[in-house]
């Protein structure tokens, strides 16, 4: 046996175990790549996929949004909500506590208002009372006897009614009043007149004398004078004229109805 053809075969024996080492080493090397690629490929697809999309923008607003409250703040913010909330009652309790004292105050206000208002009728009708029994009324004479009426005669108003009374016959005020005027006038002859109490004026005409001077104080009956025939008369009588508030003359004998004085 030729050395090359030991050679050969101590070659060949020695390189034979190279061939399965290239084999494995083709083998081993595309399946790491694919491998690698699979990986790859799976990533890919995985953060292509809508799902991973959504779950990691969801990561990402998560990270951007603002850290949750801790318990601590939570019940700080539960507490200041309640705080404002009983603040808005408190403001709202109070608000209808000055409505309720508003009301109370005009209530209270109107009843004072309407007490006051009954405490002065009730003064002006005891002063009416006190007033009816002190300024009573009456007439001048007694027994009187008409003779002449109020109206128009001749031409001319007569003012007042005539009572026929002889000469001498006492004259007396017919209410609490003050002697305005006493001495003679033209046409009435010596007169008297009186203002009252309520205003009313009275005029005794024709009278023979006179007991009272001006601004004499006079009471319910008490004597001015005397009748008679003095001025423009036809014979001895009383001439009475009656004037509200001191103005023109009425006829005296519904004012004297009025008054409970009948003729």
């Amino acid at each position: 046996m030729s050395h090359r053809s030991h050679d050969a075969r101590h070659r060949a024996r020695h390189q034979a175990p190279s061939k399965p080492r290239r084999l494995l080493a083709s083998v081993a090397l595309p399946t790491t790549a694919a491998v690698a690629l699979m990986f790859c490929a799976a990533g890919a697809a995985v953060a292509t996929s809508p799902k991973a999309q959504s779950v990691a923008f969801g990561q990402k607003l998560t990270s951007t949004r603002s850290p949750q409250p801790s318990a601590v703040q939570s019940a700080a913010m539960r507490a200041r909500h309640l705080t404002e909330i009983e603040l808005a009652e408190s403001v709202a309790s109070a608000n209808r506590a000055k409505v309720v004292a508003h009301d109370l105050a005009v209530v209270r206000a109107t009843a004072v208002a309407r007490g006051v208002a009954r405490k002065k009728l009730a003064a002006k009708a005891a002063e009416a009372k006190r007033a009816a029994q002190v300024h009573s009324w009456r007439l001048p004479i007694t027994r009187p006897v008409l003779t002449s009426n109020f109206g128009y005669r001749w031409g001319r108003l007569h003012a007042g009614n005539d009572f026929a009374v002889s000469v001498g016959t006492p004259l007396a005020a017919m209410s609490t009043g003050t002697v305005t005027f006493a001495g003679p006038m033209s046409g009435y002859g010596i007169l008297v007149k009186i203002r009252y109490w309520d205003g009313t004026e009275s005029y005794y005409g024709h009278m023979s004398r006179v007991s009272v001077n001006s601004g004499d104080q006079v009471e319910p009956g008490e004597i001015v004078g005397d009748s008679g025939n003095t001025g423009h008369s036809t014979g001895p009588h009383l001439h009475l004229e009656i004037h509200p508030d001191g103005g023109d003359p009425i006829d005296p004998l519904p004012w004297l109805a009025n008054r409970g004085i009948a003729l």
